[in-house]
């Protein structure tokens, strides 16, 4: 599975389903899992070694529980925020090291119109 990870000042803020056009779920069981994997990782090789201050990145879990980078993005602009805005990434407060991990949990909260498999820049 693939997620969306948003860093601000190079604090890990937020991350979001990269496909919210589908509900998952197996997601809402290992929702604390992924959490701790993929803040582990970004601690663990992000964080110091990508320069930039504000950005994004794809993260994919593989079935092993294993973290690979997809790519890296800009923060705003062109980059989706799937099941974010730009204005509420801007306005997260994170205390500590919490992070807001949003998934698609239930079928009600589906987003079919959101086209998220081609590259928007």
């Amino acid at each position: 599975m693939e997620f969306r990870c948003f860093v601000r000042d190079q604090k890990l803020i937020g991350i979001s389903q990269r496909e919210v056009t589908t509900f998952y779920p197996v997601l809402l069981e290992k929702k604390n899992d992924l959490l701790l994997l993929i803040k582990a990782f970004f601690n663990n090789y992000v964080r110091a070694k990508f320069e930039s201050k504000n950005y994004t990145f794809d993260a994919y879990i593989t079935k092993d529980e294993r973290v690979k980078v997809v790519d890296f993005n800009p923060w705003g602009a062109f980059t989706l925020p799937l099941l974010f805005t730009w204005d509420e990434l801007d306005h997260i407060h994170s205390e500590g090291d919490d992070v807001e991990f949003r998934i698609v949990e239930d079928r009600c909260a589906v987003r079919p119109g959101l086209k998220t498999a081609v590259p928007f820049d």
